[in-house]
């Protein structure tokens, strides 16, 4: 009982304070992009977000490091076996100064070949090649302290984190705006960026060295080599489960950006960046689960598990339905609202980033469980497989419907591969029974979803016809009396 109750209060500590902290921060990028927006082009929009893609793929030299040292202190953290915890964070300290050493040398070697995945030259005054690679650095510093976060977060107290992490960003935004409106400088813009990456690294290493001075410590039992071959056979299997994930979400913007153009880009990035704050408060909220469910799956029976698994699906459809219908049926008059007419996209990649984000949504659980349970060797090459499928398939589509064609084939991908096998493996492997569950409930989700989708684009449509009959008979009425 006392577990559980850890369990609850740490959940919802963590989750409330990311909720708070996520909301306070989109306000503040909100305005700080606005500001982007009206001062610096849609081109530098472009640039954004096709060197974030970039980087989002070479983060593939992280190879599932992370998810499997995590796994691994799960249980002495329970024991409370500071020695082991200790022996893991120095190797998890080595291996990803490796990882960082090699992320830079690889970004380095891409450089001669960006000109490539650029349509049209963006008309910019900055040096293209420095701006990619102030992105490179400020991806690379992260690897060099987040294995400190790491501890924070396996001992459920990712709200210490989060909260440090709100700080430095909103610091980070004000004076990115100030350096906007007094120089209109975007490399300063970029260096304010890498500064705070940097700042919040920093501080929340210090603050793991305070809560846990014993990680400080010289003397250290190194890892067996039968612990790290168990380490390592882990990784082998996320490599590619890795691969697989990131090249499924990281390529869009560099196939739009080849086959369209760096201005569309820019177009896009104005709805993403609507759309990716929304996926990150509902990352940071589920996220408040994984160190709760991790405990969980060490200390409960498969009956329990599969109870909260339920829970938490049930949750996630609440929560990503609402948030999918708005974003699909109010998107554009968001972004009329905020940036005018000519920022406007066609309605149907509305529907693909909502349809997207319901898609994604609804994975929370499943890859929460799954790593908590070190499920990392079981399909492994699913997400492989939906990647190359998603990239052949956006090719495909971006001849015939342009970025919609891109964007909905992700969505497509990521629910008839990834979504449906994941829930297989868990519940044969941890929960010891059928599937068949999971698949009727998740049926069942999508034709609620479905139907409220269609209930409330007729009122919306509704509302906005009389709306338009009343503004007309105004105008005539005003016109006629005249």
């Amino acid at each position: 009982m006392e577990y559980n109750t850890s369990r609850i209060k740490n959940t919802t500590i963590n989750s409330t304070v990311a909720i708070i902290s996520k909301i306070l921060i989109f306000v503040l990028q909100f305005i700080c992009r606005t500001v982007f927006i009206k001062i610096l082009s849609t081109e530098y929009l472009g640039i954004n977000g096709l060197f974030s893609n970039i980087l989002t793929i070479l983060s593939l030299a992280e190879l599932g490091i992370g998810s499997a040292i995590i796994f691994k202190l799960y249980k002495p953290i329970a024991e409370n076996d500071t020695e082991k915890i200790k022996t893991y964070m120095k190797f998890y300290q080595k291996v990803y100064i490796l990882i960082g050493l090699i992320i830079s040398a690889i970004g380095i070697a891409i450089i001669p070949f960006i000109k490539y995945m650029i349509n049209d030259v963006p008309d910019i005054k900055e040096n293209i090649y420095v701006i990619y690679i102030l992105f490179l650095a400020n991806s690379t510093i992260f690897y060099f302290f987040t294995y400190k976060k790491s501890l924070v977060i396996s001992y459920q107290k990712e709200y210490i984190i989060t909260v440090i992490n709100f700080i430095v960003n909103a610091i980070q935004n004000i004076v990115q705006i100030i350096i906007l409106l007094v120089t209109k400088s975007y490399i300063l813009y970029l260096v304010i960026q890498i500064l705070a990456t940097f700042l919040d690294n920093y501080i929340s290493a210090k603050k793991a060295n305070k809560m846990y001075p014993f990680i400080k410590e010289t003397k250290y039992q190194k890892i067996s080599k039968s612990e790290e071959k168990s380490v390592f056979s882990d990784v082998k299997s996320l490599v590619l489960y890795k691969i697989g994930t990131i090249l499924s979400s990281g390529t869009d913007n560099i196939i739009i950006s080849t086959f369209i153009g760096v201005k569309e880009v820019g177009l896009l990035s104005n709805y993403t960046t609507i759309t990716n704050s929304i996926l990150g408060f509902l990352l940071s909220f589920f996220n408040g689960f994984t160190a709760s469910v991790g405990n969980l799956n060490t200390e409960e029976d498969d009956e329990k598990k599969e109870s909260v698994f339920y829970q938490i699906l049930l949750l996630s459809f609440l929560i990503c339905g609402v948030v999918s219908i708005a974003i699909i049926l109010l998107s554009n008059d968001f972004i009329s609202i905020w940036l005018g007419n000519e920022y406007i996209l066609n309605f149907s990649v509305c529907f693909a980033l909502g349809f997207n984000i319901y898609v994604e949504g609804m994975r929370f659980v499943n890859y929460t469980f799954r790593d908590t349970m070190g499920l990392f060797k079981k399909g492994r090459l699913i997400p492989l497989i939906s990647s190359i499928c998603n990239v052949i398939l956006s090719v495909i589509l971006v001849q015939f419907w342009g970025m919609f064609g891109v964007l909905i084939a992700t969505g497509i991908t990521n629910l008839f591969i990834t979504t449906m096998y994941d829930p297989y493996i868990i519940h044969k492997y941890k929960f010891n029974t059928s599937s068949r569950r999971y698949y009727l409930t998740y049926l069942y989700y999508l034709i609620i979803f479905i139907l409220d989708l269609v209930i409330c684009s007729f009122v919306i449509s509704n509302i906005r016809y009389r709306r338009h009959l009343r503004i007309n008979y105004k105008r005539y009425y005003y016109n006629y009396n005249i």
